[in-house]
C-alpha cells in the first residue's frame, strides 16, 4: 500500500498509519471516478427532471432561490456541528459521526489535507445514496408544502436549489483536499474555504469552529469562525491568516 501514499507528506502522528489501514479496507473494489460520476448523475438527472416542471415563472418566484441558499448554508453549518461531530442516537447519526469525525478527520489533518489519488476520494465524498435520501426525505416534503401554499414553480425552484447546493458542497469539499494548484489557489471562494476547512481539521478546534464548507456565512453569523472579520472579509479572505483570532485553542503540535 506504500505506492498509494503521497511521496512527501507532512503527516501528523498516527495519520499515515490510519490512511494505510483505511485503504486496506477498501482496496480492490473502489473507483473514485465511478463514485463521483454516480453523485453528479443523480444530481444532474434530478435537476433536469425538476426543471422540466417549471412553467411561466413569475419574477417574485425567483426569490425562493436566495432564501433557500441562506437556509441551506445554515443547515450545512448545523448538521456539521451537531450531527457530524456528535454521536447522536437517531437512525444514521452514529454512522455519519463515525464516517466524518472518526474517519475523515483522522485521514486528513491540518498538517496534511491532500488525497494521494482517486482511491482516496471515498473518505471525502458522501455515498451516492445520501443524495437520494437528501432529495426524497429532506427536500421533497418541502416541495409539496410550497406547491400547496405558494406555487408549484416555487416548490420546483426550491428543490433545484437544494440539490444544486448539495453538489456545490461536494465540489467545495473536494477542492479542499486536492493538491495545491493555480486554480484552487486563485479562485475566489475556493481559496477561502480551503484555508477555512484546513483550520477546521486542527484537532484543537474541529469540534467547535469553521463548520461551513461552501461559504462561511453560518460561521460568521454564529461566531464559530476562527477569523475576526466582517461578512465580506470572510467570503474573500483567501489564504490570509492575518485576521485569525488570537484566542483560538488550536493544537500547535
Amino acid at each position: 500500500m506504500e505506492d498509494l501514499e503521497l511521496k512527501s507528506g507532512n503527516f501528523f502522528k498516527g495519520q499515515k498509519e490510519f490512511r494505510k489501514e483505511y485503504r486496506e479496507n477498501v482496496n480492490g473494489w473502489y473507483n473514485g471516478f465511478i463514485h463521483l460520476g454516480m453523485i453528479f448523475s443523480i444530481g444532474g438527472i434530478g435537476i433536469y427532471y425538476f426543471s422540466s416542471h417549471i412553467e411561466k415563472i413569475i419574477w417574485w418566484e425567483w426569490l425562493i432561490v436566495p432564501i433557500t441558499l441562506i437556509f441551506a448554508n445554515l443547515f450545512e453549518w448545523w448538521i456539521h456541528k451537531y450531527v457530524m461531530h456528535k454521536p447522536l442516537n437517531f437512525p444514521g447519526a452514529k454512522a455519519i459521526y463515525s464516517r466524518h469525525t472518526l474517519q475523515h478527520h483522522q485521514f486528513f489533518t491540518e498538517h496534511e489535507m491532500r488525497f494521494a489519488g482517486t482511491h482516496d476520494w471515498r473518505v471525502t465524498l458522501f455515498p451516492p445514496y445520501a443524495l437520494a435520501i437528501f432529495i426524497a426525505v429532506l427536500s421533497a416534503p418541502a416541495v409539496i408544502f410550497l406547491n400547496l401554499v405558494i406555487s408549484s414553480n416555487v416548490g420546483w425552484l426550491f428543490i433545484i436549489t437544494t440539490t444544486s447546493f448539495y453538489l456545490l458542497y461536494e465540489i467545495m469539499h473536494f477542492c479542499c483536499h486536492v493538491d495545491d494548484n493555480i486554480f484552487v489557489r486563485n479562485m475566489p471562494f475556493i481559496n477561502t474555504i480551503r484555508r477555512h476547512h484546513a483550520a477546521h481539521h486542527n484537532k484543537g478546534i474541529m469540534m467547535a469552529q469553521n463548520m461551513n464548507l461552501t461559504f462561511p456565512f453560518g460561521d460568521w453569523l454564529f461566531g464559530t469562525s476562527d477569523l475576526n472579520r466582517g461578512l465580506f472579509g470572510h467570503f474573500f479572505n483567501g489564504y490570509n491568516k492575518k485576521y485569525v483570532k488570537k484566542n483560538i485553542n488550536a493544537n500547535k503540535d
